[in-house]
């Protein structure tokens, strides 16, 4: 008896103890694994897209003439510049990039109603790469993911439900819960936040910028289902008379992908020093992470790594879980990182 006694002990305090080595988290540094880029030329690099498997694009968007450049991942040179700004029939005002199906960009415009795809393929063989598309009803959108050929999901500013799903048909549906549960006024404040979608696991997520809130959905069907909320018991906000008024500044995601096995946001650790890397210029980004917090697909906390320099954007296919990254090592660069 006193044998079976120490026996049921010993399992019952190891189980405990792998229960509390599982929860704990990991405090990892990194150095990347590639270079694709040492250095970038501009003020500020805008978005990172991940094209297919052999192309990277970054956006340059204070360039007033090109403000895509198309990298080749695999000899890791430039293949061309393009994009241009203007009001002409093949120009933007304000252009918004986004990681479209294929080897294309998915281009809208933040003041006028156009909407292109640029081809990657078209450019390869010297034709125009600029293909413009019927308007969508993306107006005032948030963000905007583009989920399967012709298929565009956005943060809608002021339905009842959150998101804005365009069907292939041009049909246009929605779904999705608010991260505001009270009736408000405007919408527009309380709904400003990143998406991104895994097209391998049809997973998708919402962030908010100015409060913390964090939503995954995933498709099932012809629908996406709810996953799970993560909301702060604290309150960052109060609302009067329909009226929301953050109170204090929250710390958030400033970018959150979807790789194969994680969900990873670019964020700042709580207390954390203030970095001193700059760029050659005179913008300052002391402010800038040099973290990534890595959870699993249920929202468990598994690591924090310290990227070896501040990291101002990450990318990623779904497939796998290398991300690419723009990052200041003196100057611009783009790396990429195996987690």
């Amino acid at each position: 008896m006193k044998y079976y006694t120490f026996l049921w002990l010993y399992c019952i305090l190891t189980f405990s103890a792998c229960k509390n080595n599982s929860s704990k988290v990991e405090h990892l540094s990194l150095t990347p694994s590639s270079i694709i880029q040492d250095s970038l030329f501009t003020q500020m690099p805008g978005a990172l897209i991940l094209c297919g498997d052999h192309y990277l694009v970054w956006e340059d968007p204070f360039n007033p003439e090109k403000f895509l450049h198309i990298i080749d991942i695999n000899t890791r040179r430039e293949i061309k510049a393009i994009g241009e700004i203007g009001r002409g029939p093949k120009e933007f005002i304000t252009p918004v990039p986004i990681k479209s199906i294929g080897n294309k960009i998915f281009t809208y415009d933040l003041n006028q109603t156009k909407q292109a795809y640029y081809s990657i393929d078209s450019l390869l063989v010297m034709k125009d790469p600029f293909i413009l598309l019927p308007p969508l009803p993306i107006e005032d959108c948030l963000d905007i993911v583009q989920i399967t050929e012709g298929e565009f999901i956005s943060t809608h500013p002021q339905n009842e439900q959150l998101f804005q799903w365009i069907h292939q048909d041009s049909t246009v549906s929605f779904f999705g819960k608010s991260p505001i549960k009270e009736k408000l006024k405007d919408y527009y404040n309380s709904r400003q936040g990143t998406l991104s979608y895994n097209p391998y696991n049809q997973k998708l997520i919402y962030s908010a910028s100015l409060f913390p809130y964090i939503a995954l959905y995933e498709k099932e069907g012809n629908n996406f289902q709810l996953k799970w909320e993560k909301i702060s018991s604290k309150n960052f906000y109060e609302i009067k008379n329909g009226d929301i008024h953050f109170i204090e500044e929250a710390l958030v995601p400033h970018e959150i992908i979807l790789t194969k096995d994680y969900i990873i946001t670019l964020q700042k650790e709580e207390n954390a020093p203030t970095s001193t890397k700059r760029t050659t210029g005179i913008r300052d980004f002391s402010q800038v992470p040099n973290t990534i917090f890595v959870y699993d697909y249920d929202f468990n906390l598994k690591k924090i790594i310290d990227m070896g320099m501040p990291i101002l954007r990450i990318e990623t296919k779904g497939n796998s879980n290398t991300i690419y990254a723009v990052g200041i090592d003196l100057d611009f660069c783009i790396v990429t990182y195996e987690i």
